[in-house]
C-alpha cells in the first residue's frame, strides 16, 4: 500500500442545523437552528419531531433586540461546544 501525505487542506463549512435544548424564565424550550452561507440563520420552535409556532415572547425579540435570537443561541452553544462555559 501507497504511503499518502497531505500537503495542504481548506474546509468550508456551507451550512450546518443544531438541535437545541434551553430554559427561559424557567420554561423549556426545544429548538432546530439551521444556518448556511447563502440564506443566514432559520430557527423553528419543536414539540418533539413537529415544529410548531414561535412562544410569544420569541416573536418579539425579533421586533424589539438588536441581536436575533437565533445569532445569540448559536453563540451560546458554541462557547458550550468549545467547552467555555
Amino acid at each position: 500500500m501507497s504511503e499518502i501525505t497531505i500537503k495542504g487542506i481548506t474546509k468550508e463549512d456551507t451550512a450546518y442545523d443544531k438541535r437545541i435544548t434551553f430554559e427561559r424564565e424557567g420554561v423549556e424550550y426545544s429548538v432546530l437552528l439551521h444556518w448556511d452561507a447563502y440564506d443566514g440563520y432559520d430557527l423553528q420552535f419543536l414539540d418533539g419531531k413537529n415544529f410548531i409556532s414561535d412562544p410569544e415572547w420569541a416573536s418579539e425579540w425579533q421586533d424589539t433586540d438588536a441581536e436575533s435570537l437565533e445569532y445569540i443561541l448559536d453563540g451560546l452553544t458554541d462557547e458550550v461546544i468549545e467547552g467555555r462555559e
